[in-house]
């Protein structure tokens, strides 16, 4: 056990705890070329380079409830990018496969993160590919590469009082459709099965590549897109980042009716639950905003504001609580144990 850590902080499956990233992996990084080097509450590097553009860097390896699906994966990198104003250019695979994989299954695995990459305007560039012990099925890592104009960085933005937050979309989107995807059966038994081909469809809305591109556009905004830990530990990750406070109405946080029947059923929390497909925004042109995005079928709305001081408040009708630190994603504290 590493001295000074306690034993409450033991790893769990998912995103690493706050305090242990802090301490044990972002606190170790040094450099003097980047502009930023990832820090918490932001998914991206900054390099800058002699062209005057700054190259912008992200990592993932894994997208709650999809392992199936490693094409997923290009959607996952690319949402980073564009959250950080970055168009995306280019990505690297590197890929562990265990002894008994098939060849033809790998085969199959890299056309769809190819063709991925190639839908989202992405070239890949290279990736390495071993067989490997250490793993019982297979794991991919996709770099994400993408460049921004120096001058219209949003990758550094941070939220300040009296901004709006504002959100896109629907929590829980890409947590709902791997629950519908991978108990279909069970939940048949419960619902009807328009009810669950719905929930399913969520999968194609988890980009947030279209309403990123909208509000670097629009102007100086803050960006974080949704992902493990869902609206929660998105809300908490921007306010950190930011030392700010901020004030949320739980009811004005938008969540679809699939979402809230099919997570009742599997008793989890769908605030917590992985929520690709929604882009989290400060900003204080809010009404502005929400019309760009309307026009371009993009639904938003104001959910909360950002506050003085470090209080981080959720309003619930009458009842008020102070935002948790981020859980353990949803997905693998119910369902991938």
């Amino acid at each position: 056990m590493l001295r000074g850590v306690e034993q409450g902080d033991r790893m769990r499956t998912g995103k690493l705890a706050e305090a242990a990233l802090k301490r044990s992996v972002l606190r170790q990084l040094d450099t003097d070329r980047s502009v930023s080097t990832e820090r918490y509450g932001a998914d991206c590097a900054v390099l800058p380079q002699k062209s005057g553009r700054l190259s912008v860097y992200t990592a993932v390896s894994a997208v709650p409830g999809f392992e199936h699906r490693p094409e997923l994966l290009v959607t996952a990198a690319v949402n980073n990018l564009a959250a950080g104003g970055a168009e995306p250019e280019a990505l690297t695979v590197h890929a562990l496969v265990p002894a008994d994989y098939e060849e033809a299954a790998l085969k199959k695995d890299i056309r769809r993160i190819a063709a991925a990459a190639r839908h989202s305007g992405m070239e890949v560039l290279c990736g390495h590919t071993e067989v490997s012990e250490a793993v019982n099925r297979p794991l991919y890592q996709i770099t994400g590469i993408g460049s921004v104009k120096s001058e219209d960085c949003r990758a550094q933005e941070k939220l300040r009082p009296g901004d709006a937050l504002v959100m896109t979309k629907w929590i829980a989107l890409a947590g709902t459709a791997a629950l519908a995807e991978r108990y279909e059966e069970e939940l048949g038994k419960r619902f009807p099965f328009p009810l669950i081909d719905r929930a399913k469809e969520y999968e194609g809305l988890m980009s947030v590549a279209r309403e990123a591109r909208a509000v670097t556009r629009f102007g100086v905004c803050a960006m974080h897109d949704l992902s493990q830990g869902g609206i929660f530990g998105a809300l908490w990750e921007m306010a950190e980042r930011a030392g700010a406070g901020l004030e949320v109405d739980l009811k004005k946080i938008p969540v679809k009716q699939e979402t809230i029947e099919i997570c009742e059923y599997f008793d989890i929390n769908p605030y917590n639950l992985y929520s690709a497909g929604s882009l989290l925004v400060g900003t204080n042109q809010p009404e502005a905003l929400i019309a760009e995005l309307s026009g371009l079928g993009i639904f938003a709305a104001v959910i909360g504001r950002v506050t003085e001081g470090n209080d981080r408040i959720i309003r619930n009708g009458e009842d008020v609580r102070f935002l948790d630190r981020p859980q353990q994603e949803e997905w693998y504290r119910r369902i991938g144990k």
